[in-house]
């Protein structure tokens, strides 16, 4: 498969899991902050694997900029929560009911 096709793909599977992340917030099953956590996790992976394919890390840009700007719409405060939970240790996510 073509690497610009293959990443193009990937952009919207990512943006495909993030949309479902979104709608469980909307739906009140999940908080931003955990939904926000899952997209980061779903999307590093999709990236290292990029990255290993390609065997650059440069071939997965266009992923991690969709990434963030998707992680940013569910939680705009992603950043911040994603510190506070590696300062705590061990790191992290508090449940409540």
């Amino acid at each position: 498969m073509d690497e610009n096709l293959a990443i193009d793909s990937l952009v919207l599977k990512v943006k495909e899991y993030a949309d479902g992340r979104a709608k469980d917030v909307e739906r009140g099953a999940e908080t931003p902050r955990l939904a926000a956590l899952l997209l980061q996790k779903y999307g590093l992976g999709v990236i290292e694997a990029v990255s290993m394919i390609y065997d650059t890390p440069r071939a997965a840009d266009p992923i991690s900029k969709v990434l963030d700007e998707e992680t940013t719409k569910i939680n705009p405060q992603w950043r911040e929560h994603d510190r506070e939970r590696w300062t705590g240790r061990p790191a992290d996510i508090t449940l409540s009911k």
